[in-house]
């Protein structure tokens, strides 16, 4: 009972071998179909060439979902003899079907194809040698169909050199056979070494099972003995972590009350600075109007003055007191489908002053196809407004603002550049700070109060989108690019009612 559980088992481990060694000789079958239709491309029926590919590659197919199903099922000794017989099945069609193409490819004029079409053939027999000698029989399954049909044609041609290359071939499938069948009992008889010392690896393997555990043992020990030294070291690392952490929390909260009171001294000195600049001019024009027979154009002038001057101070005052709405989330948004080239255009009405002021160059790019966002038009205008102010205060006159709207699939994008004063690497994560500017001096009073891209970000943010801040650095310009949700995506994620006039990109 025992040898037969033994041959039973050698006997599934010679059928596992033919199908784990069957892929490389799969791939190779395809190969060489495929090299053997390029080759009697012109001078085989086209439709003959292409049917048999298509038959040996469905083969290689199914040979190779019955490999996939043989593993997943992991069959048991007893089962593998039925697995053994669909696998020699496969064998012999594939033989089959090398046999046709010795047979039926054979070109009784062309000798230089003659010789290709054995090389091939010999090549394949020699080739799967290897991969079906563990099962007896299974390359005779293999090489007596594939070759015999050649050989046949060779005889039937009836020359010298025809029939010499015919015995040659006999020969050749006898010696190979030999090869087949020495390879096969090495083999068998390697199998059947293995599972006859099965009983010896079991030994070793429970000695080696006890050694383990003896070590186990030992090491447990050790770490027992360790494992009080271990807890103290622990509960001494973990007191240091805290206390460092301790230690860099209020470092980290020290710095922050000294930034926040150094920004807020800056925030009171600039926000003095700025309320006092209009008081000047104002103070001015007042006494200009109190002459005894002033001129009508120049009591004209004073208003215009005092107007813009007043003009400054309520941009001033609504600001911080729209800073204040959004940190206390008392802002709300009257949202409604916008055409962006509207926003635009409100935006730009409220900085064209300013930017004429300065003189300096605007360019608008738009899409000829109107571009759809949800939103609060007085607020996104502000928030392009800011921008654009923010471009043209710091850009020296008569620089370069560009303003740009672009569309990709759910975004849209408003790109304001400028070729000013840039941003420096340290400034540029805290651009969106609140109070934050390029330009602390007094001096500049272009500068305002810092708020105003704090702004920018809070009001894009509260319509679901961002703003992100890019520069080369001081004097190389800069760059804002606001993202807002694109209003009108279908399903698909195309755009709806949009054709290619919108100019796309990377948004």
């Amino acid at each position: 009972m025992e040898g037969t559980n033994q041959a039973q088992e050698v006997r599934a481990a010679q059928i596992r071998l033919l199908y784990e060694q069957a892929p490389p000789a799969l791939i190779a079958t395809t190969i060489n179909a495929a090299i053997v239709v390029l080759v009697f491309w012109r001078l085989i029926p086209k439709s003959l060439l292409i049917g048999w590919f298509l038959v040996s590659l469905l083969v290689v197919l199914a040979r190779f979902a019955l490999r996939r199903c043989y593993l997943l099922n992991n069959p048991t000794a007893a089962e593998s003899p039925r697995w053994g017989r669909y696998f020699i099945a496969g064998v012999a069609i594939n033989g089959v079907l090398w046999g046709f193409a010795g047979f039926f490819f054979f070109l009784e004029n062309h000798y230089v194809h003659q010789l290709f079409l054995a090389f091939v053939l010999a090549g394949m027999a020699s080739g799967s040698i290897a991969t079906l000698s563990p099962v007896s029989n299974a390359y005779l399954i293999f090489l007596v169909p594939a070759l015999l049909p050649y050989t046949a044609r060779l005889v039937s041609v009836g020359s010298e050199v025809h029939l010499a290359m015919g015995g040659m071939l006999l020969l050749y499938i006898v010696m190979m056979t030999i090869i087949s069948r020495r390879q096969h009992v090495t083999v068998a008889e390697s199998l059947r070494l293995r599972f006859e010392n099965l009983d010896l690896l079991d030994d070793l393997k429970r000695t080696q099972d006890r050694q383990e555990r003896v070590n186990q043992e030992l090491a447990a020990q050790v770490a027992e003995k360790r494992r009080a030294q271990d807890l103290l070291q622990k509960a001494y690392a973990e007191l240091e972590q805290r206390v460092r952490e301790r230690t860099e929390m209020l470092a980290r909260s020290e710095e922050a009350l000294r930034n926040a009171s150094r920004r807020k001294d800056e925030f009171l000195a600039m926000l003095g600075h700025e309320l006092r600049n209009p008081l000047a001019p104002i103070r001015n024009a007042v006494q200009i109007m109190r002459r005894p027979e002033l001129s009508e154009s120049l009591l004209t002038w004073a208003r215009d003055i005092i107007d813009r001057q007043v003009d400054h101070l309520a941009r001033l005052v609504d600001d911080l007191l729209d800073v204040s709405r959004i940190v206390q989330g008392k802002i709300s948004l009257h949202t409604i489908p916008l055409d962006l080239a509207t926003v635009v255009e409100h935006a730009l009405e409220a900085s064209g002053p300013l930017i004429a002021a300065r003189h300096h160059k605007l360019s608008v790019s738009l899409p000829e196809q109107p571009l759809q966002v949800t939103g609060d038009l007085v607020r996104l205008a502000q928030v392009i407004s800011n921008l654009l102010n923010n471009a043209a205060k710091y850009t020296d006159a008569g620089g370069r603002i560009q303003l740009e709207t672009q569309a990709c699939d759910h975004w849209v994008s408003i790109r304001v550049r400028d070729n000013g004063m840039g941003i420096s690497a340290v400034l540029l994560p805290h651009v969106f700070d609140l109070f934050t500017q390029a330009d602390q001096s007094l001096a500049r009073t272009q500068g305002g109060l810092g708020i105003g891209l704090t702004l920018v970000k809070r009001l894009v943010e509260m319509h679901g989108g961002h703003v992100e801040a890019h520069s080369q650095g001081p004097g190389q310009g800069s760059e804002f690019v606001v993202r807002l949700p694109r209003e009108g995506i279908s399903r698909n994620g195309t755009s709806a009612g949009f054709d290619d006039g919108i100019r796309r990109a990377e948004c």
